[in-house]
Parts: C-alpha cells; structure tokens; sequence
C-alpha cells in the first residue's frame, strides 16, 4: 500500500526515541532496572497515543498555535502516565522526576519539529502529480491537493480520452494529452504520483496505454482512495456506496455488530456512573433554574430511518423550547436568551448530552456513530442528497468522526465523514474516536 508521506513515519519512529530516552534519563537513577524498562514503554505508549490523537502524525501544516497543543499534550500525558508512580509512592522526588521527563520530551520534539518544517521548506522536493480524468472527479482532488501545500504535491496536468472534455477544458490545470501520451507526459514532467480518476470503468486498449507508460517507480493511487487519505472523507457516488454496501453485509460486519452492542452497554453504564456527580448537579441546577421538567426529548432519525426520542437534560427555558429546534445544525451564541444561565456550562461541555447513554442502553443509539438528526432534516437531505441515508446504516451516535474534525460541517459533509467512519469502523479506532472527543470536550474545542 503506497503511502502518502514517508517523513509522518520518520517523525513517529524519531519521536518515539525521544520519548523512550527522556523517559530512561530521567528514572534512570531513582527507579529498580527491573520495572524501568516497563514504566519507559508505559510512558512510550501513553505519550505517542495522546499525540497521535492531537493529530501530530498526519500530514498537516503547523503553527505557531501547534507549540502550546505539544506543550499541552505532554503535559497530559505525563499525567497520566505518573500515575502508576505517584501511587507507588508520591513525594517532591516523583513530582521533579515527571517535570524533568515533560520537558525533556516537549524540547526534544519541539527541535525535531524545527528540523522537520525547515527540511520541508527548504529542502523537501516538490512530488508532480498527474492526473488521469479531466472531469469531476478529477478537477476534484486536484483542488484538494492545491489546498493542502502541507503534501508537499503540485498537479502538472490531466490526461484524458474525451475530446469532449479536453475542448471544454476551462480549468487552470492544462491537459496535456491522451492516455496514449502517458509514457512521454510522465518522462517529461517528472511524475512521481499518478491519481486514476476516472468514472468509468476503462477499457482495455486505455489500460493497456496505461500499464505501458507508467513506470514501476512511480505510484499509482486510485481517486477515492487518495481522496479518503487525504480528507479523511468518503468521496460519495455510486461506485463508491457499491464499494461500502458489499463492506457493509460481510460476515466480520456482523461479528462487529455483536461486540460493538456489548461495548456500547458496558461503557454506557461505566459513563453514566462516573458522572452521576455531575448529572446531580445539572438536575439541581435546571430544577433551581426554572422549576420545569429536567429532560427534554426531541424525535431524531435512528438506524434504518427509525425515528426515536433522544433525551437531554433541558438547558433552554421551558417557554422557548421548540420540538423543530435542531442544535447540531443550528448555531448558538453563548449568549442566546434562551438558554438558561447555568445551563451555559453544561452545553459547552456536553454535560447536557449524558442522558442520551439511556438511549444507548434502549439500543436506539451507540457511543460512536453518526450524529442523529431530525426527522425534517433526514427527509429533507434524503431529497437532495444522492445516498444520505447510507449514514443511518449504523446506529447513530453520541459521539463520532465528523465531530472531532468538524464543528461546522455542511451536509454534504456530513455525510462524507459519515461514510468514511462507516468504512473504516473497527473498535480499536472507535475507542480514539471517543478519547479524542472527550479530549476536545473537556479542553471546551468540541460544539
């Protein structure tokens, strides 16, 4: 399998060194050999998981912004990963030990991050991409690529069969022949990338012009899949759902099912008892608030376009509830008069959500799925959306993919990150999914 960046796999490797030499260095003298070589891939785990979920191993631009989130996910991670040693025996000594390991971690990836946005950006060469299809698709995920300087790709051109295509050509993109040309097109602009994008399936004289004239060393993607890395998105058409229907309906499909069902009840009732306190200071709250009911339900569309209740604690005053009111589309102003005060809290950080694990112990919801939405909206986007309900193949969630990469999204959107959660769903990537929820929500970044 290509992949899109081989330095994200030499920043990993070289960060993981960092991490397991910091970690040596500092526990070296004070703790037993015995157990030191366990606590330094206790931290290796720890550290590398938390940064992995603040997306420092994907392709990406940095900022100057990025200095304080690499501050802020070591220092979590050595939270958590001094656990084992502060309940070993905490004192001033481990307190010492565990800054001295933060900040030899944070400077030590910090230089490497240096070092690396220099070699990007004066030193890494440029990779030429060609394109094969010069119609939607392919004008698509040229766009993409233009978007994402971070690649470190530039599209030299398009090649295509359809006349058609090439005299109505109004892109900033030349096409720069047929597929017949490709052997001369690829020598002469150095093409290291080649992204098949065409609809249809090709025939064999096109294949054949192909399998002639691309070199063994130059990669060959094909244009969903590059798209799905690059976006992390499902590019939507009838192929593709093709693709996920017959992904969706094998037997691994169903055996998932099975253990997703048996986590989503296990951790549900984990989550509703550790936050009883805060459900018991949210009821106090809203009953002091206003006096009214403390839950409030609004009909969502579920799994297969079942429509059920999802209940929240109410946080608006009980005379402006609206049933229509839809606020996973709709965007609230922290000062919106409708919500009651205190309840301000509990919306920024989803505290008002937790009744919903009674929906996940009802089977109506899971924890990780596609956000489920109303009845008007499911009907609505059904309508003008080519495959919306794909994403009510699943069980629709308390928390899922499009949120922890999009607070804002579109349908259309929506709906590619959906798909793409639908694709790749298997529980290891669910638990991140979750943890990087509950990350952003507890640093107050998830809406």
């Amino acid at each position: 399998m290509p992949v899109v960046s081989k330095s994200i796999f030499v920043l990993t490797v070289v960060d993981a060194l960092i991490i397991m030499f910091a970690a040596l260095y500092s526990f070296l003298s004070f703790v037993p050999l015995s157990i030191l070589l366990y606590l330094t891939l206790w931290f290796l785990l720890i550290t590398m998981l938390v940064l992995y979920i603040k997306g420092f191993y994907e392709v990406r631009s940095y900022k100057p912004r990025d200095i304080y989130l690499l501050f802020e996910g070591i220092t979590i991670a050595t939270v958590f990963a001094g656990i084992p040693l502060c309940i070993s025996g905490f004192n001033i000594i481990t307190v010492l030990l565990l800054v001295i390991n933060a900040v030899l971690t944070f400077i030590g990836i910090l230089f490497v991050r240096i070092i690396y946005l220099i070699y990007v950006k004066f030193m890494k060469s440029v990779k030429n991409v060609l394109i094969v299809g010069a119609g939607q698709d392919g004008k698509l995920i040229a766009e993409e690529i233009q978007a994402k300087p971070e690649l470190g790709m530039k599209v030299v051109g398009f090649l295509d069969d359809n006349m058609n295509t090439i005299e109505d050509e109004d892109s900033t993109i030349p096409i720069l022949g047929l597929t017949c040309d490709s052997e001369a097109v690829i020598k002469d602009n150095n093409v290291k990338i080649v992204i098949i994008a065409v609809k249809s399936r090709m025939d064999s004289t096109t294949l054949t012009d192909l399998i002639r004239g691309i070199p063994l060393a130059v990669k060959v993607w094909r244009m969903p899949k590059f798209y799905e890395r690059i976006t992390h998105k499902y590019l939507v058409s009838k192929m593709t759902v093709n693709w996920l229907f017959y992904a969706s309906v094998k037997k691994k499909a169903l055996l998932f099912a099975s253990i997703k069902r048996l986590c989503d009840i296990i951790a549900s009732i984990a989550i509703m008892i550790i936050t009883i306190p805060l459900s018991v200071i949210a009821i106090l709250g809203i009953k002091l608030s206003d006096f009214g009911p403390v839950f409030f339900t609004q009909t969502r569309i579920g799994k297969f376009g079942k429509p059920f209740k999802m209940i929240k604690f109410r946080t608006m005053y009980q005379d402006k509830v609206e049933e229509n009111f839809d606020d996973d589309l709709t965007e609230i102003t922290y000062d919106d008069k409708r919500i009651m005060p205190f309840c301000k809290i509990l919306r920024k950080f989803h505290i008002d959500e937790l009744p919903q694990m009674i929906n996940i112990l009802r089977g109506e919801m899971s924890i990780v799925g596609p956000r489920p939405v109303r009845e008007e909206v499911y009907y609505e986007n059904r309508e003008k959306m080519p495959y919306w309900e794909c994403r009510n193949w699943v069980r629709p969630g308390w928390c899922g993919w499009q949120q922890v990469n999009s607070c804002e999204p579109t349908s259309e959107e929506r709906l590619e990150y959906d798909l793409y959660y639908i694709k790749h769903r298997h529980i290891i990537w669910e638990c991140i999914i979750f943890i990087q929820f509950i990350g952003k929500v507890i640093c107050g970044r998830c809406k």
